[in-house]
C-alpha cells in the first residue's frame, strides 16, 4: 500500500477536561509521531501508517465515554454534539485547505491541478476516503502525484463516524430504557455488533480489494468500536490500577504498536488482519490505565509528550501539505529541506492551536453572529466556491491544451520535420539533443498528456485486479485477412496506437489479450490478495486456449514484469520468469503463429513520479526529466526467452533506441511528450513510431505475406 495514503487523525480535545489521562495524550503523540517520520524517512518505519488505527481506537474510547456520560435524548442533543465537533476540529482543517489551494496554485504545475482541485472539494466536504476509494485505486492513477489533501481521508472516516455513533449510542441507551434492560449491557452489545460485522467485513474486503478496502470508512469502524468499547464497560475497568497486571498489560500494548511500526509495510493487505496488532496494543494501553512508578507514564506523561500530544492535530493537518508542496520550491528535497518542513509543520501546528483551535473556538463560543452552524455552512460555502473556481480554471487550462493535432503541427514547425519526434534521433538530425529547450512548445501539451492513452483504456479491453483477472474482455479492431492477436500487460497496449496504424495499412485483424499489472506468462505472480494471485497464473493458459482456437497469423506480445513471482523477489524472479516464457511462446508458436516478442521499454518511474508533472514543472530545463538507460531499462525476461526458444518464427524487436541514445534516456523527444505517466507511452508517440516497428517485425520475420498493402 502506497505510503502517501497512510495519514493519522488525532481529535483535539479540550484542553484538560474532567478525567483527563495524560498516557492518552502521550499515545497521541507516539501516533502522530510515527506518521510524520513515515511520510519523512519512511525506509526506518516502514509500519508508521498504523498511527492512524491507533488515533482511531483513542477517538472511540473518549467519543463513546462522552456519550455514555451524557447521552442524546433527542435530535437537539444529537446537534449540539455535532457542533462541539465543528468548533474543535473544522476551523483549522478549513485553513489548511485554503492555505493548500493557494499554495497548488503558485507553486504546483498546471498538470495536477484538476485532479487536486477536485480533492479540495472532497477534504471540505469530507467524503475524501470515498474519492480516493473510488480513483486512487485505479491502476491508472498510480503514477499520479499525491495531493495535499489526500491526508483528509481518515479525517472523512473520522467525521462520517461522529455523525452516525452519537444516534447510535442515543438509539441504544433509549432501547435500554424502553425494554426496561441494564444500559451498560445493551451498548455493550449494540458496539460489539458493530464491532463484529465491521471486523468480518475488513477480513473479506482486505482479501478481495485491498485498494477500495484501506480508504472505506465500514472496514474502519471496527477499530473505533474496539475503544468504544473499553469505554462501554464501565470506568471501573479502565480506572487507574497500580498493580502488576496492569504494568504488563500497558507495556504489552506499548510493544504490541511498536512492533507493528517496525515490522510492516506498505505491501502488506490493510487493515485486515493484522491491524489487530495495533488496535489491540491500544486498546490495552487504555484498558490498564497503569500508573505503576514503572509503566509508560514514566515517558507519556513527560513534558515533550504532552507537548506534541496537545498539537497532534494541527501536526497532523500541516505536515502532509508542506511534505507535498516544498519539493515544488526547491531543486532537492533531502534532509536539510526535509528538517525545515519538519521546523515549519511544528511552528505553523502551534500557531494554530493558539489561534484557531483555542481563540477562534472561544470567539464562536462567545459571538452573538458567528455561531457554530453558520460557521460551517459559511466556511464550507467559501472553501467550496473558491475550489471549485480553482477546478474551474484547471478545466479551462487543460481544454485549452487538449488540441493535440494543433499543437502536433505547431511543434513540428518549430522544430523541423527531420528532428520532429524519434527523427530527433536519427542522424539525419545530427542527433541533437532529443529533450528540447524552454521556449519551444511541447505536444501534446503536460495537462493533455495525462490524457493521451490508447483506445483500449476507454473501450473497457483491460482485465483488471477488481476482478481478480476474471473477466477478460477481447476487444476487435480491423477487418483484414490477416489476423493479429496483441498478448502481454498494459506494455503490450501501450503499442496498440502504432499497430493500428500498421493495421490500417495491410488488412490486419487485431484481437486483443492484455491485463493490468498482470504479465501474462502462466505463473502466479504477487499480489495484495489470493483471487488475484490465481486469477492471474490462470490468465496465461487461458490465452493459450484462444490462440490455438483462432488460429492468428501473428501473436505481438510485450510485458513489464511489474511484480515478482509469487514467493520470489523481482531479482530471483528471473530465471524462473525466463523459463516460464519460453514454454509459453513456443506454445504459441506450435499454433502455426508468427510470434514477435517487443523488449520492454524504458521505465521513467525508476527516478520520476511522472512524466508530465516534471515537464510541466521543468520547462525551463527538461534534462531534469531524463535519465540512464542503466536505470530505466528494466529486465525482461520475455524478450530474454526469445533466444532460449532458438525458433526462427519466434523473433525479438527491441525499440528502446527510440526512447534513448548515449545511455541516456528521453521523456520529450523531437518536441513530442513520450509518456502519459511514469511508465507508458503516449499514444501520440506509439502512433509516430508505427513505420519503425513495422519495418523491424517484417525484417525479424523475413516474412512479406504478414505485410501486403492493403
Amino acid at each position: 500500500m502506497s505510503s502517501n495514503q497512510d495519514l493519522p487523525l488525532p481529535v483535539k480535545q479540550d484542553p484538560k477536561p474532567r478525567g483527563f489521562r495524560a498516557d492518552i495524550q502521550g499515545l497521541r503523540a507516539i501516533a502522530v509521531g510515527i506518521v510524520v517520520l513515515y511520510h519523512f524517512w519512511g525506509h526506518y518505519l516502514p509500519g508508521g501508517f498504523v498511527g492512524v488505527d491507533v488515533f482511531f481506537v483513542i477517538s472511540g474510547f473518549l467519543i463513546t465515554s462522552h456519550l455514555i456520560a451524557k447521552p442524546p435524548k433527542n435530535l437537539a442533543d444529537v446537534g449540539h454534539f455535532w457542533m462541539r465537533r465543528v468548533k474543535r476540529l473544522i476551523p483549522a482543517s478549513f485553513l489548511v485547505i485554503l492555505c493548500s489551494v493557494a499554495g497548488i496554485w503558485i507553486f504546483a504545475p498546471q498538470t495536477v491541478w484538476q485532479d487536486w482541485g477536485l480533492q479540495a472539494i472532497a477534504a471540505t466536504f469530507y467524503f475524501q476516503n470515498w474519492f480516493l476509494a473510488l480513483t486512487k485505486v485505479d491502476y491508472l492513477a498510480e503514477g499520479d502525484a499525491p495531493s495535499p489533501f489526500q491526508h483528509f481521508w481518515s479525517l472523512s472516516a473520522e467525521e462520517q463516524f461522529y455523525f452516525v455513533w452519537p444516534i447510535l449510542i442515543g438509539l441504544l441507551i433509549f432501547a435500554a430504557m424502553k425494554y426496561k434492560k441494564a444500559s451498560k449491557t445493551v451498548v455493550l452489545a449494540g458496539i460489539g455488533l458493530v464491532f463484529l460485522l465491521s471486523a468480518g467485513y475488513s477480513l473479506y474486503a482486505t482479501a478481495t480489494d485491498p485498494g477500495a478496502a484501506y480508504f472505506s470508512t465500514f472496514t474502519r469502524v471496527w477499530e473505533f468500536a474496539a475503544g468504544a468499547l473499553v469505554a462501554a464497560l464501565g470506568t471501573q475497568t479502565h480506572a487507574a490500577k497500580k498493580d502488576v497486571a496492569s504494568l504488563i498489560g500497558a507495556w504489552g500494548g506499548i510493544a504490541a504498536i511498536a512492533f507493528s511500526t517496525l515490522a510492516f509495510t506498505g505491501d502488506m493487505p490493510f487493515p485486515g488482519y493484522i491491524a489487530a496488532i495495533p488496535v489491540l496494543g491500544t486498546v490495552l494501553v487504555l484498558l490498564c490505565n497503569s500508573t505503576h512508578k514503572y509503566s509508560p507514564n514514566v515517558f507519556l506523561n513527560t513534558k515533550i509528550f504532552q507537548f506534541f500530544g496537545d498539537n497532534s492535530y494541527a501536526i497532523y493537518l500541516w505536515h502532509w501539505p508542506l511534505l507535498v508542496l516544498m519539493p515544488f520550491t526547491v531543486d532537492d528535497f533531502k534532509w536539510p529541506q526535509k528538517l525545515v518542513a519538519l521546523a515549519l509543520t511544528l511552528i505553523l501546528a502551534v500557531l494554530t492551536q493558539k489561534l484557531i483551535e483555542v481563540r477562534f473556538k472561544k470567539f464562536i463560543d462567545t459571538s452573538a453572529f458567528l455561531s457554530a452552524p453558520r460557521f460551517l455552512a459559511a466556511g464550507s460555502l467559501i472553501l467550496a466556491l473558491f475550489a471549485g473556481a480553482f477546478y474551474m480554471t484547471s478545466t479551462n487550462v487543460a481544454k485549452d491544451a487538449n488540441d493535440i493535432n494543433k499543437s502536433l503541427a505547431s511543434v513540428e514547425r518549430t522544430v523541423g520535420e527531420d528532428c520532429f519526434g524519434a527523427a530527433a534521433l536519427t542522424d539525419a538530425c545530427g542527433k541533437k539533443d532529443a529533450a528540447q529547450s524552454a521556449d519551444q512548445q511541447v505536444a501534446p501539451a503536460p495537462v493533455a498528456a495525462k490524457t493521451d492513452k490508447p483506445v483500449l483504456y476507454k473501450d473497457d479491453c483491460f482485465a483488471s485486479q477488481t476482478t481478480d483477472f476474471q473477466e477478460r474482455p477481447v476487444c476487435h479492431y480491423g477487418k483484414g485477412k490477416i489476423k493479429v492477436a496483441l498478448v502481454g500487460n498494459s506494455h503490450a497496449g501501450q503499442w496498440f496506437p502504432a499497430l493500428d496504424t500498421l493495421a490500417k495499412e495491410h488488412g490486419w485483424e487485431i484481437d486483443t489479450y492484455v491485463a493490468n499489472r498482470c504479465a501474462i506468462m502462466g505463473e502466479d505472480q504477487r499480489f495484495d490478495d489470493e483471487a488475484s494471485v490465481n486469477g492471474c497464473g490462470d490468465l496465461g493458459d487461458w490465452v493459450s486456449g484462444q490462440i490455438e482456437k483462432n488460429d492468428y497469423d501473428l501473436v505481438i506480445t510485450s510485458n513489464r514484469q511489474s511484480e515478482p513471482l509469487a514467493g520470489q523477489t523481482m531479482k530471483t524472479s528471473e530465471e524462473p520468469a525466463t523459463e516460464a516464457y519460453e514454454k509459453l511462446l513456443s506454445t504459441w508458436a506450435d499454433t502455426g503463429a508468427e510470434v514477435v516478442v517487443i523488449r520492454d521499454t524504458a521505465w521513467p518511474g525508476a527516478t520520476l513520479e511522472n512524466v508530465p508533472d516534471c515537464v510541466a514543472e521543468n520547462a525551463g530545463d527538461l534534462n531534469e526529466c531524463n535519465g540512464s538507460s542503466k536505470e530505466w531499462i528494466p529486465m525482461d525476461p520475455q524478450f530474454d526467452a526469445v533466444k532460449a526458444v532458438d525458433d526462427p518464427d519466434v523473433v525479438q524487436v527491441d525499440m528502446n533506441d527510440q526512447l534513448c541514445e548515449d545511455e541516456r534516456c528521453y521523456t520529450v523527444i523531437g518536441g513530442i511528450m513520450a509518456y502519459w505517466d511514469h511508465s507508458h507511452l503516449s499514444a501520440t508517440y506509439a502512433q509516430s513510431l508505427s513505420e519503425t516497428l513495422g519495418s523491424r517485425i517484417e525484417k525479424a520475420l523475413k516474412s512479406e505475406e504478414l505485410f501486403p498493402a492493403a
